[in-house]
């Protein structure tokens, strides 16, 4: 498919509030949870980060960063400073975050988990593998950013493990959602990264061979083989099967771009509401 093809949102998918579309998993979606995949739509920002960047190291404008963290925020009923980021360093570190957190990045990590209300955890990128997680027994949920090095690293069952340890989380209660990524369509590596994978038992499913010295590496399914084998059942993740180098119009692509915006990934837990109860008699 052309890179400047127009495209709707996947089908599988839900688009909400019309200013921020957001990607929604059904596999995410409940009382429980809020959650959404961004797209390049519906902020202020200008080329080459037009529209609705929310990456703050790229170069953009700060203020317009902000505005735009603001309004995925608030597609989500949350206020920006509910906002906990992973630095996102390409390994494989998950940690604990809470009310405490917010408003905070944190360093190392490239995963986050919660079970508090009011903490908006978020990660973002631009051809990199977002993955959100929820476990609707427990109320709890997580956020991944998982390129390469920490797909290699074993970052999503990292967040599998965590979310277990912390919470009790057991894996087949998981609910996951896969965003959109960049698919092995336009992602070529060269033998040293695809050797990091050649071990794997489903090599032969994540790697192909391309031009001389290359392959095609399928990140979104050596994530989603990850988490069947973290204990995962197969028909609770969802993928968008859309991939960002693809689909110019709706998504970033670092890799077809260079110079260009982050999408988020976002993900919390929903506060019950409260009841009033009519005075006793």
């Amino acid at each position: 498919m052309s890179s400047d093809a127009a495209v709707a949102p996947p089908a599988a998918a839900v688009a909400v509030t019309p200013a921020v579309p957001l990607l929604l998993a059904p596999t995410v979606e409940g009382t429980g949870v809020v959650h959404g995949f961004t797209t390049r739509l519906g902020g202020v920002s200008g080329p080459p980060y037009a529209t609705l960047n929310l990456g703050r190291g790229v170069g953009d404008a700060p203020a317009l960063v902000a505005e735009n963290r603001r309004r995925a925020l608030a597609a989500l009923g949350a206020e920006s400073a509910a906002h906990v980021e992973a630095s996102q360093v390409h390994g494989g570190e998950v940690a604990v975050v809470g009310r405490a957190d917010r408003g905070r990045k944190v360093e190392g990590a490239d995963g986050l988990v919660s079970a508090e209300p009011d903490v908006i955890l978020a990660i973002h990128a631009a051809d990199c593998v977002p993955i959100l997680l929820w476990d609707p027994r427990r109320g709890a949920v997580g956020a991944v950013h998982a390129g390469w090095r920490g797909t290699a690293a074993g970052v999503a069952a990292a967040a599998v493990a965590t979310m277990r340890q912390a919470f009790g989380t057991e894996p087949a209660d998981l609910r996951v959602g896969i965003g959109p990524a960049i698919g092995p369509c336009h992602y070529e590596v060269d033998t040293p990264v695809a050797e990091a994978f050649a071990a794997w038992p489903c090599a032969s499913s994540v790697l192909r061979p391309g031009r001389p010295g290359y392959w095609h590496l399928d990140l979104v399914e050596a994530n989603r083989r990850m988490l069947e084998e973290a204990g995962v059942p197969d028909a609770q993740i969802w993928s968008s099967g859309s991939c960002t180098a693809c689909h110019r119009h709706l998504f970033f692509s670092y890799r077809r771009e260079g110079l260009t915006g982050r999408m988020g990934a976002l993900i919390g837990v929903r506060r019950a509401p409260r009841i009033s109860l009519p005075p006793s008699e």
